[in-house]
């Protein structure tokens, strides 16, 4: 009896074997393909190992920094649009101080202009203050409302009370002397210090409708460093100013008959609009210099940002040239292997028969 003995794999075994290294080679092949396209390795954490940590830790950075540099770009644009403001409201509070100053002492033959042109700065201050920015009003502080300043004209819903009614008011008591000049000077110089005897004739209850707490509106810009922005409508140069244009705005200074009364209403207007706008160009300064402050902390990260991409690169980042040599070599073995795929399926025991 002859016994045949099997020496080999068997051809399905074979043919198996073949396959799932032909499979496997593909698999390889499109992981090859994706980290070339990608330029990451694709399996990141695995191939890192004991490295894993710092990639996770700088990718976390990175993430806390972008944030933060959105959130600063917001805040910049902010600050940006309240310097405009403040920009606006002085130019058209220096042309009424022009005027002013030109017609100080007595009327100069432009004094007739002063209340119009009163008027109409008075409007534009108001509305500047009153401007939002993603919904809020940039000049209230940290009130949630929606303006910062009363309507000149329009009474407050709490009190009644409208600036120009009670500017007007104390006005109409007489501006017949310098004393009586004197007089009204002093009741407005309470009302706009917030002294007024009635509490309700306050600036801050008559003219201004943010938040007149203690706080100030301030932002974390990053690395532990906070920025303060509190320019509000009630602050001393907002004050001044609409207590120069109220006086000249409430009434005609040509139909103030004493001369002295005259030079010491006009005068005294012109000096509070020149105070006020002194403090206005310095809020602004500040708003300027919290801006740039904002842009170099922008700039602090985002160069920090380019070294920690650098890095994670380093770390998770796959060589072009290697990749492509890898994919070259797997699909010449891959072309081999099915090569010799082909070239077994095509064998037959026929063949070898005499």
């Amino acid at each position: 009896m002859i016994y045949l003995m099997n020496r080999g794999p068997s051809t399905l075994y074979s043919n198996l074997l073949r396959r799932n290294t032909n499979a496997e080679l593909q698999t390889q092949l499109v992981t090859a393909e994706k980290e070339l396209s990608d330029g990451v390795k694709s399996d990141i954490y695995r191939s890192l190992g004991a490295s894993a940590a710092e990639a996770l830790n700088l990718n976390a950075a990175l993430e806390r920094d972008e944030a933060q540099i959105a959130a600063n770009s917001l805040l910049g644009s902010r600050l940006d649009t309240m310097s405009q403001a403040l920009g606006t409201m002085r130019e058209a509070v220096q042309s009424t101080l022009e005027l002013a100053l030109a017609n100080a002492a007595s009327d100069g033959g432009t004094a007739d202009g002063l209340q119009t042109s009163a008027r109409a700065a008075l409007d534009t201050v108001i509305a500047q203050a009153n401007l939002n920015y993603g919904g809020l009003p940039m000049f209230a502080g940290i009130a949630d409302g929606t303006t910062a300043l009363q309507v000149w004209d329009r009474a407050r819903s709490d009190t009644g009370l409208s600036p120009q009614g009670v500017i007007e008011d104390v006005i109409a008591q007489g501006l017949g002397s310098a004393a009586e000049a004197a007089d009204r000077i002093a009741e407005l110089d309470a009302i706009f210090g917030n002294s007024a005897a009635d509490p309700d004739e306050n600036f801050d209850n008559l003219f201004f409708t943010g938040s007149t707490g203690s706080a100030r509106m301030s932002a974390s810009i990053g690395d532990g460093e906070t920025l303060s922005y509190g320019v509000q409508a009630n602050d001393a140069a907002f004050r001044e100013v609409l207590q120069g244009l109220a006086m000249l705005a409430a009434t005609d200074p040509t139909e103030i008959a004493d001369a002295e009364a005259y030079a010491d209403w006009v005068g005294t207007a012109a000096e509070r609009l020149n105070a006020g706008l002194t403090g206005l160009l310095d809020s602004q300064t500040q708003l300027d210099t919290a801006s740039g402050r904002i842009e170099t902390a922008n700039m602090r990260m985002e160069d920090r940002a380019k070294l920690y991409n650098s890095r994670i690169f380093d770390l998770v980042g796959v060589d072009s040239y290697e990749a492509a040599t890898r994919i070259t070599a797997l699909e010449t073995q891959l072309q081999a292997s099915y090569a010799a795929t082909a070239s077994l399926s095509q064998l037959s025991f026929l063949n070898f028969m005499f």
